[in-house]
């Protein structure tokens, strides 16, 4: 008999407990809604206070309704009788004065969402092979029309080609064998991004370090060694165009 009443006393407590909620919920609700219709009542009569002479009777004529309703709703002086607006008559509010009340901030059309395009695939020629070990000449000359090419999408503007890396002074990027993108129409150097550069005819891969100036290499590889300049100024002639993208087959 003890365990039934204890059943019904924790049951009883869990009923209680939902009951509680619910009228805590629906307080807040009605005070909010409360709120919201005093805001929207506020709004039509700043609206009414700014307006010329005969407005008043152009908005009853709007809602639908008698001049004594559009009074009764800007009547804020807690005294006398007041009225509410309801949904339908704050759409034709809207409308009117081509302004969304409070109760229709919400309700404000969503703009349709943005066209996806598609995604832009350009053809890139693979023209050599570039070094990222020491600097070396290019391998081969390519003429124009025999030249493979490539597709690549989402590279963003620029003037591309692609090479084929030789060496790992730069395997932690590009290890040897696999394909850059190169932007030549991007010579600026900006610190920690990859370059293709040219020494006197020698092609090489490296990455720009402005202090002290130099092209150096990002490789597992101690081995390798930078190339230092004297100036950035000095730098930037050598520059052939940024490393846009390093693809590897695995």
């Amino acid at each position: 008999m003890a365990a039934i009443f204890a059943i019904i006393a924790i049951y009883s407590q869990a009923i209680f407990a939902i009951v509680a909620i619910s009228f805590v919920a629906i307080f807040a609700n009605n005070r909010y809604m409360n709120d919201l219709d005093m805001q929207n009542r506020r709004w039509l009569a700043m609206k009414l206070q700014r307006a010329p002479r005969g407005v008043k009777g152009e908005v009853a004529k709007a809602i639908g309704k008698a001049p004594d309703a559009v009074t009764r709703i800007i009547n804020l002086s807690g005294k006398g009788e007041t009225r509410n607006i309801s949904v339908p008559e704050l759409h034709a509010l809207a409308k009117y004065f081509n302004d969304l009340p409070p109760g229709l901030i919400g309700a404000r059309e969503v703009p349709p969402p943005p066209e996806r395009r598609a995604r832009e695939v350009v053809r890139v020629p693979l023209l050599d092979r570039v070094s990222a070990g020491r600097l070396k000449a290019p391998i081969s000359q390519i003429p124009g029309e025999d030249v493979p090419l490539l597709a690549f999408a989402d590279l963003g503007r620029g003037d591309f080609f692609a090479l084929t890396v030789e060496g790992d002074s730069m395997d932690r990027i590009a290890p040897d064998g696999a394909t850059i993108v190169v932007n030549q129409a991007d010579r600026q150097l900006v610190a920690g991004k990859p370059y293709v550069i040219s020494d006197r005819g020698a092609v090489s891969f490296k990455l720009w370090k402005p202090s002290p100036p130099r092209f150096a290499p990002w490789s597992m590889n101690p081995a390798h060694e930078p190339i230092y300049v004297k100036t950035k100024e000095a730098a930037e002639k050598m520059v052939i165009g940024r490393v846009k993208r390093a693809v590897v087959d695995l």
